[in-house]
């Protein structure tokens, strides 16, 4: 799964052939059409298992009942960070995808959903209170997932200075949430 999500995330859905996918994989020049019959359910397949991985880990904060609304806000935009640098490939696939219209948009969108759904509620009590920009939701979803793409662009990174093995998830998080917090 995950060399199949690093082929998508590397050279994108439209430029990745079941031949490519089957020698990145190293399973013989069926296995694809074997075991998922087409490109696009394994596809579907690898984004399932990645999608399922980083929601056992914003689980348990955005299910959580919030106590204070900017407090698990802020645990919130934390926990993703954190898992989205654990998931730099997903960021890419995502990236890619939200580019385009397609039926594999619709499908991340399907995806995430669930989180905006907890999320936008909580955003907008705090922005009728006062405590964060009174921002539009949308430009609020990116200003929170956007960033997270540094995750996925090493090389460039790198040249921009940072330095190997760098976590950058707790500080792109805080600057996140300064600039939100009024």
């Amino acid at each position: 799964m995950h060399k199949g999500l690093r082929a998508f995330a590397e050279l994108g859905y439209d430029a990745v052939s079941v031949r490519v996918l089957n020698d990145r994989l190293g399973m013989g020049h069926t296995f694809i059409h074997d075991r998922y019959g087409s490109k696009d359910v394994f596809w579907r397949s690898v984004v399932d298992h990645e999608f399922q991985a980083l929601s056992g880990q914003l689980a348990p904060a955005l299910l959580s009942e919030p106590e204070d609304d900017l407090h698990w806000l802020a645990e919130a935009v934390r926990v993703f960070h954190r898992a989205s640098a654990e998931h730099p490939h997903l960021n890419q696939v995502i990236d890619y995808e939200a580019a385009r219209e397609s039926d594999r948009l619709d499908y991340l969108f399907a995806l995430i959903a669930p989180f905006t759904t907890a999320v936008q509620p909580v955003f907008e009590r705090l922005v009728a209170a006062g405590r964060i920009r009174d921002i539009p939701w949308h430009v609020f979803f990116f200003a929170i997932t956007k960033p997270a793409l540094l995750y996925g662009q090493g090389p460039l990174a790198r040249r921009l200075g940072q330095p190997d093995g760098s976590d950058d998830s707790g500080t792109m998080a805080e600057t996140i949430l300064r600039g939100l917090i009024t």
